[in-house]
């Protein structure tokens, strides 16, 4: 059947992270044929779907088909540990005639037009397992006026940027509902097994998502999360190869809580909010010391508010009064 031509086109294109070290470990043979399962489940007549190696591109000529078939497929590669890195543009597309690519025993990959080059540049500034979505959309009558900040996209900047793409993002989060079980999948242990050789964009990832449980998540899921990560942490904590890449993690998680607590999240824990917030960084601080990172942790919140322009350390030595007792 003939497919339809199509001049202007929004496009979805995405990277299999670590794609060459796991399927030649065979860590991902599984996973990437049951990805290609669930696309071709996803399959409509007016999308049209490109699967090569590690690239996948979806086209259509609806802004809401590309951004919820994108999100699917990002959802499920997360979930699946099968991580995905992914960029959303529109622009002028090739006309496709699928009956030349095959011709005898030659296989031609057609050039797709200006729509493709522009999501293949905008997935390639991101160090994170994520969806960014082009700025253009975001101005007044475009696509992305229907979405809702903090709710469908976010704004955010990247804890390990590529050297030269150090400005701030526009992500789309994933599918609505699957937070808490994403969250789940991220701990020391999978890090040290699946993403040894990615650990950067293994922190930026498992730090978006932290924050968005912290500013969207009710109180006892970030309590049961809080604890398991600091179970993570005393069970793993002597085997983690980069120190400093774990304290990261802790900096985000302070941070958000006390962006948490100063939106007013906390106001309707009972007791006092403020003694809350002060336990649980305090018994983050404490876990940390017994794991031989509280020096680290000094120097890199320093650091880290030097760079940012934020103000962590002060921040903590304002809640905790005996702060000097962790040195």
């Amino acid at each position: 059947m003939e497919e339809p031509a199509v001049t202007n086109a929004y496009v979805a294109y995405f990277d299999v992270l670590g794609f060459t070290s796991r399927f030649l470990s065979g860590d991902l043979k599984n996973r990437y044929e049951k990805l290609v399962a669930s696309i071709d489940e996803r399959r409509d007549k007016n999308t049209i779907y490109f699967l090569f190696s590690d690239s996948i591109v979806v086209i259509s000529k609806s802004f809401a088909r590309v951004r919820e078939t994108a999100r699917s497929i990002y959802t499920w590669g997360v979930l699946n540990d099968l991580w995905l890195r992914g960029g959303i543009a529109h622009g002028g597309l090739a006309n496709l005639d699928f009956g030349t690519f095959v011709t005898d025993n030659r296989v031609i990959l057609p050039f797709l037009g200006e729509g493709y080059l522009k999501a293949y540049k905008l997935e390639s500034t991101l160090n994170i397992s994520g969806i960014a979505l082009d700025d253009i959309f975001f101005e007044p009558g475009k696509e992305c006026a229907a979405l809702k900040r903090e709710a469908d996209y976010v704004e955010y900047e990247e804890y390990l940027p590529k050297r030269g793409y150090e400005d701030r993002k526009l992500l789309l989060l994933p599918e609505e509902g699957s937070l808490r079980q994403i969250v789940d999948t991220m701990y020391f242990e999978e890090m040290l097994k699946s993403h040894i050789n990615d650990i950067d964009k293994y922190i930026n990832t498992f730090i978006f998502f932290i924050e968005t449980l912290l500013r969207t998540a009710n109180h006892d899921t970030v309590v049961k999360f809080l604890n398991n990560l600091l179970k993570e942490l005393e069970l793993h904590g002597s085997h983690v190869l980069i120190p400093s890449k774990v304290i990261i993690i802790f900096v985000a998680v302070i941070e958000g809580l006390i962006r948490r607590f100063r939106s007013g999240m906390f106001d309707d824990i009972a007791g006092n909010p403020r003694e809350r917030l002060e336990t649980y960084v305090g018994s983050i601080i404490g876990t940390l010391k017994a794991q031989g990172y509280l020096p680290t942790f000094v120097d890199y919140v320093l650091e880290y508010d030097k760079k940012r322009h934020t103000t962590v350390y002060k921040d903590i030595n304002r809640l905790r009064a005996d702060w000097s007792a962790f040195l």
